[in-house]
């Protein structure tokens, strides 16, 4: 099992297991299964109160993704939602959107969507069986032409393969609209220069040797890190288009990041926090209080960066001392999610929608 996908989905109680739509076998009367990348998602009953793994802002817009291929959108901050036409109903882990029309959500199955209206509608621009065989495909020609460096990514790719449509992408991040990348499961990468038209492997942009599980990517002051398993951070060296491996001293799973111009925090399983001041050249663990796993984050205008967890936890981390105090929620739910556009409240998705919460000032 990939732990993230573990932590985000017992935060807002789903299952691992793609979602299939019951129908009926000819002449068997048991129900048939439909694979959920060829069906859309199903109109959901009091759509607000689904099950969300994670949100985002659109402009002024939220964007909900969860279950089932179920996405949300609220154009009044929260007060009331509807449902959108998704294509596909396997589950959806991530979301962002680098501008207020052009949005990324990513899943199960392989699944990549887009948008292009602000979350909207949504369009398949990626999934499992394509990727697959186009993975497969692009190290095999590498190799053949004699880059003595493809054959362990083909063989990476070869062993995803054969798990069928179903690894996981766990975040996806956006640098300009155009240049995007798609992290996941056994180290999956995926790479556009061109906005989605076109998804290529990455494996080889990070030092990823060992093909540990990616569990989020974010941009932070101009730089590009990615948390995973075993501890491993890594932050994009622009002028080698490469992902460098930085040493943080844990060895357990980070299952995010988060910063400002000043402090980056790396967090995940059992309540783990580490801070750095350096840009991830050096680490230090920080005492968070809490031994409920850390989800996600989003930083606010002031620079507080808002963690939250999955036993209904919110931690803000001050910019300039680190210290992590805890904040109450109205609203307590499991929080597998979180957005801001940048004042003092924060979208947290999770196991009873999306909800919007006030984030006290530091004092």
């Amino acid at each position: 099992m990939f732990i993230r996908t573990l932590q985000r989905a017992a935060a807002v109680g789903l299952a691992l297991i793609g979602a299939c739509v019951p129908g009926l076998a000819a002449g068997s009367g048991k129900p048939a299964f439909v694979d959920p990348l060829d069906a859309p998602a199903a109109v959901a009953v009091s759509p607000a109160r689904q099950p969300m793994t994670a949100v985002a802002y659109a402009g002024s817009r939220l964007v909900a993704v969860g279950q089932r291929g179920v996405i949300v959108v609220s154009d009044n901050r929260g007060q009331t939602w509807r449902q959108v036409p998704s294509p596909v109903q396997s589950d959806l882990t991530a979301v962002t959107f680098p501008s207020a029309t052009e949005g990324w959500a990513v899943g199960h199955d392989g699944v990549i969507l887009h948008s292009s209206n602000g979350g909207q509608t949504w369009v398949k621009q990626l999934d499992g069986r394509i990727a697959n065989a186009r993975f497969v495909a692009f190290y095999r020609a590498a190799a053949a032409s004699g880059n003595t460096n493809a054959a362990p990514l083909l063989q990476q790719e070869e062993r995803n393969a054969k798990a069928g449509a179903s690894l996981p992408w766990l975040d996806v991040w956006f640098d300009t609209p155009q240049r995007g990348y798609a992290v996941g499961s056994f180290g999956i990468v995926a790479v556009t220069t061109d906005g989605g038209k076109n998804w290529l492997p990455g494996l080889e942009y990070v030092d990823n040797p060992d093909f540990l599980n990616l569990n989020a990517i974010r941009g932070i002051n101009g730089d590009i890190f990615i948390a995973g398993e075993r501890g491993t951070v890594f932050r994009l060296d622009r002028s080698s288009g490469r992902f460098e491996r930085l040493s943080s001293g844990y060895t357990g799973s980070f299952f995010g990041i988060a910063g400002n111009g000043k402090r980056l925090f790396a967090f995940g399983l059992r309540g783990t926090v580490y801070e750095s001041t350096d840009r991830g050249d050096t680490w230090q663990q920080a005492r968070s209080g809490t031994d409920s796993s850390l989800n996600d984050a989003a930083t606010l205008a002031d620079g507080t960066v808002v963690i939250c967890g999955s036993r209904a936890l919110l931690l803000a981390g001050d910019p300039v001392t680190g210290e992590l105090r805890r904040v109450s929620a109205d609203t307590p739910m499991m929080f597998a999610g979180i957005a801001t556009n940048g004042d003092g409240q924060v979208a947290l998705s999770g196991s009873s929608g999306v909800m919007i919460e006030s984030i006290p000032a530091r004092r």
